[in-house]
């Protein structure tokens, strides 16, 4: 019984120096292009790995490789969500990266843009590589007033989380502006009229829906030309403006 236990433990750190002593053979990287983004490319995020360990990652022991040190050090790149990075069993290492997810496109009275993800954080344009999504102008200041951008933000993040959550809406809304209060006007994918929503925060819900029943009701009687603004700040009704100023 003493000789098989002493055997085992023989046999056992044998495996384990035996595994201290394997070598990095290669490096693959993994990003989500099946997620329809592409802002970032597999050779800066090798590049990235590469400089991390000093260019001596191939041919490095595995038990010296900082697999978390790696993970966050590729987690800094703005446009990066999430990273995983392990090593397979043919002794190479393996980095998956998930690329953060624009929700909105913010451009300014100033020209600053940048964009919102769908975790409410900024992300910086991109010169690779320009999604689809909606976009909001006008007063969205930044660093200017701190409180007022933070609330102005966290405004359109809500408001574009419900549009894009309802198909209809996300159908219809891919433009916003912003006034110098903070209240908001949507610009339809429709043309010729404009929403005055107001405060983002006030009564969302409510708002499209008394939206959805006027354009399933009111449009399909009157048409879709014959008001230039949808006012839906007072409450339980939809203040129309007609093309002669004429209100109803």
């Amino acid at each position: 019984m003493l000789t098989s236990a002493v055997l085992f433990i023989i046999v056992l750190t044998s495996a384990v120096q035996k595994e201290n002593h394997l070598t990095c053979k290669n490096l693959q990287v993994k990003i989500d292009y099946d997620s329809g983004l592409a802002f970032l490319s597999e050779k800066e995020i090798k590049d990235r790995v590469n400089f991390f360990s000093n260019n001596k990652l191939i041919g490095k022991q595995l038990s010296e490789i900082n697999l978390s040190g790696l993970e966050k050090e590729i987690e800094k790149n703005p446009y990066v969500d999430n990273a995983e990075v392990f090593v397979d069993q043919e002794q190479k290492l393996i980095v998956e990266v998930k690329q953060k997810r624009p929700i909105l496109r913010i451009l300014n009275k100033d020209g600053v843009g940048y964009y919102i993800s769908e975790n409410n954080e900024h992300m910086p344009l991109s010169d690779k590589f320009t999604p689809y999504v909606a976009v909001a102008s006008g007063n969205v200041e930044m660093h200017t007033n701190s409180k007022r951008d933070s609330t102005v933000q966290n405004d359109l993040y809500n408001l574009f989380e419900f549009i894009r959550k309802d198909k209809f809406l996300n159908a219809l809304v891919d433009n916003v502006y912003v006034n110098e209060d903070g209240s908001m006007d949507i610009i339809p994918k429709i043309s010729g009229h404009i929403i005055h929503f107001g405060n983002a925060e006030e009564k969302m819900k409510e708002k499209f829906d008394r939206l959805k029943v006027f354009y399933n009701e009111g449009f399909k009687k009157v048409g879709w030309t014959k008001y230039k603004a949808i006012d839906l700040t007072y409450d339980n009704q939809v203040v129309c403006e007609k093309r002669d100023s004429t209100k109803i």
